[in-house]
């Protein structure tokens, strides 16, 4: 065995894995622990897993990100997939004071600090991110995709898409979207038929947040959401500290902040797509696309992507009366037993 911070690593042959899972919850399954596995040990855990919690395993890989390595673990759920997350005690947050912006950053930061009287590059960094702190993280199974509680998917024969259908006339020849004032929305496939239909509703943190209890889930901490986009990163994004300099992450649809991260999860792709954490103040993954839609600056636009990201400022009008709770995301998880 062996120590990594306070944390006692077991490493687990196959013959003592069968005494592992029945003594140790897997909410106590460490990074190390995971990955020390045999291919044939990681498969039957998660396969016991995908058992205890009424899943079917999707998939097990090696996969890389930003030069690190991990053992991927996917699962479905009703149409859901989730991803193992395993547990640790890692630091998180960020302290400016070991950024080292590049000349292109530090050019932008500066266009930006002038046209809107913001403070030294360092000073800003720290006011916009999680301050430096320890966490105890269980392992756990966080949503792949983050879950729009304000969408509700529709039948292609409910009555509200046949008349949505019957209004557009025959559309076949393309993929197409049409939306009602009522928030029905359907979309078409190739050859005309109805490839998806939703209806979207305004809800309040509370509902959202009872609407994923109702299915056996719940969202994120900020804590969680943290580990779960960096994965123990310690630089400033999950990919590194650098940024691209010639657009906003809206504008780039590809490179390192479009891919999935380390534990496969699509999480802090797009500053539009702010997610809901459990505290109704604390957004992350996102401002709502204010930075970009403001033309704040390039470095400004992509800061908002970096995993210990925090506007306050957002957070509280989001928690107001004044919020538009109909672009509401949710990061799902999955508690271990």
């Amino acid at each position: 065995m062996s120590v990594i911070g306070s944390r006692m690593v077991v490493r687990l042959c196959d013959r003592c894995l069968r005494l592992y899972s029945c003594a140790v919850p897997y909410a106590d399954l460490g990074f190390e622990q995971w990955n020390d596995l045999s291919d044939g040990a990681a498969r039957r855990m998660a396969q016991d897993i995908a058992d205890r919690h009424d899943l079917t395993v999707a998939g097990l890989k090696n996969t890389a990100y930003a030069g690190r390595s991990h053992r991927m673990a996917l699962f479905d759920r009703d149409g859901m997939r989730f991803a193992l997350v395993p547990g640790g005690r890692p630091t998180l947050g960020y302290d400016a004071a070991r950024f080292r912006p590049a000349p292109e950053q530090a050019a932008s930061y500066a266009d930006s600090a002038g046209e809107y009287g913001l403070p030294p590059l360092a000073e800003y960094v720290d006011a916009m991110t999680s301050p430096v702190r320890s966490a105890e993280m269980p392992a756990m199974l966080i949503a792949v995709d983050a879950f729009d509680p304000c969408e509700t998917p529709l039948a292609p024969d409910d009555p509200r898409v046949l008349e949505l259908v019957a209004s557009t006339g025959n559309r076949r020849g393309g993929v197409k979207i049409f939306r009602s004032g009522g928030g029905l929305t359907v979309e078409f496939d190739q050859t005309g038929q109805v490839a998806r239909a939703r209806a979207t509703r305004e809800v309040s943190h509370d509902e959202a947040m009872a609407g994923l209890a109702s299915i056996g889930l719940r969202t994120t901490t900020a804590d969680e959401w943290e580990w779960a986009c960096g994965a123990g990163a310690t630089t400033l994004f999950r990919w590194g500290d650098d940024c691209p300099n010639d657009g906003y992450p809206f504008d780039h649809k590809t490179g390192a902040h479009r891919e999935a991260n380390l534990w496969g999860l699509a999480i802090g792709q797009d500053p539009y797509k702010h997610e809901a954490t459990t505290e109704r103040t604390i957004v992350c993954g996102g401002d709502g696309g204010g930075a970009t839609c403001g033309g704040s600056g390039f470095f400004l636009g992509w800061l908002t992507l970096a995993t210990a990201y925090r506007d306050k400022d957002f957070g509280q009008w989001l928690a107001s009366d004044d919020r538009y709770s109909h672009e509401i995301l949710t990061r799902p998880v999955i508690s271990l037993s």
